[in-house]
């Protein structure tokens, strides 16, 4: 063997180990892109299982729709706190959802009715809250993600129970979050 022919092998391995060496990252990428949306949906249903959160849920949900921030006042410092509560979370979540952070269709499945809701309840409040305060970007993220869902007509849907009679530990690993 001549040492052209070496280097022609030589040439011909590196760029076989370069290609490897590619193929091997953008597989460890994909895989480090599917670990951080699954670590991103697991802290989503931790956030849902705060007790401060399940609370301010409840007195959110007992309120009228579209309560006015006067209405909201009057019914005492704990609504308003639920109030407060409920809307940062879905604040955070709009923008986590908005970046890719957290899957769309594991939101809506997870909490897509209950975001739909609290809007429904609180957004009289949220506008005036900006008027008020010249203030037209608040609660814009929660905003957003209330109407994607809205959009889907997420409370028109098929409950889970139905859409998924059929369901079957067999056929479970075809089902991505």
């Amino acid at each position: 063997m001549n040492w052209e022919a070496i280097t022609a092998l030589s040439a011909a391995f590196t760029g076989l180990v370069i290609v490897v060496t590619a193929l091997v990252g953008i597989d460890q990428l994909r895989q480090l892109r599917a670990q951080r949306r699954d670590s991103a949906a697991v802290e989503l249903v931790r956030s849902l299982q705060d007790i401060d959160f399940t609370r301010a849920f409840g007195l959110i949900f007992s309120l009228p729709p579209a309560i006015a921030a006067a209405d909201l006042r009057a019914r005492g410092r704990e609504y308003e706190e639920a109030a407060q509560l409920m809307v940062m979370r879905f604040e955070i979540l709009g923008l986590l959802v908005y970046r890719g952070t957290i899957s769309f269709d594991v939101t809506e499945e997870l909490i897509g009715g209950a975001v739909v809701g609290v809007w429904d309840r609180l957004k009289v409040v949220t506008s005036e809250t900006r008027k008020a305060q010249d203030y037209p970007v608040y609660l814009e993220w929660f905003q957003w993600l209330a109407e994607q869902f809205i959009k889907r007509n997420r409370l028109e849907q098929s409950p889970a129970h139905v859409r998924h009679r059929d369901w079957s530990p067999s056929n479970a690993h075809s089902r991505k979050i």
